[in-house]
């Protein structure tokens, strides 16, 4: 009987387990459906960008929270396309637990970038670059648009090529999920 009831704790134990796990992953399962997953996940880059005041940062700069990085250029239509999600997920979110960083790769910087994303209504994110595409490349970026997930110490754990809705509330939750683990 003792044997019996050890078993029963332990399949029941076992089975809970399993059921929290399957719900953890359904939870945080990546909406887009292109969305690639890094595991294990990819190491911290160490190229640096420019702020949109000409400031030089790194990703490292922003461990801690949750980064979004885009790579994208004035000349790109799905880039284009894309911005408006970029920037409604920026508002979305609290800023002290997650950044929103688009790198426009534009050959002419700041002087294209900025009056770009005011024409195109842009509020929330700023006209921060990647001269020369050393970050992107660095990253092994092959198209634009490209946004790179990293977690809360600095590694990628996701990124898509392509063009997303990034403010869609299943991506929204699974972000959030991001600072559960």
């Amino acid at each position: 009987m003792r044997q019996s009831l050890k078993l029963m704790i332990v399949f029941l134990v076992v089975a809970l387990w399993s059921i929290h796990g399957l719900t953890s992953i359904a939870a945080s399962a990546p909406p887009p459906d292109k969305l690639l997953i890094h595991s294990p996940p990819l190491p911290l880059p160490e190229q640096s960008y420019l702020t949109e005041i000409g400031e030089e940062a790194h990703i490292k700069d922003h461990i801690g929270k949750v980064i979004i990085l885009n790579f994208w250029a004035t000349w790109c239509a799905p880039c284009v396309r894309e911005l408006p999600h970029l920037d409604s997920l920026k508002a979305l979110l609290p800023a002290d637990r997650f950044l929103v960083l688009a790198l426009s790769t534009d050959n002419r910087g700041k002087e294209k970038a900025a009056p770009f994303l005011h024409k195109l209504g842009i509020k929330h994110l700023s006209a921060d670059l990647d001269p020369r595409s050393k970050l992107a490349r660095q990253l092994g970026t092959r198209g634009m648009p490209t946004t790179f997930i990293f977690n809360t110490s600095g590694q990628i754990i996701a990124s898509l090529e392509g063009f997303a809705e990034w403010d869609s509330p299943s991506f929204v939750a699974w972000l959030k999920s991001l600072l559960k683990d």
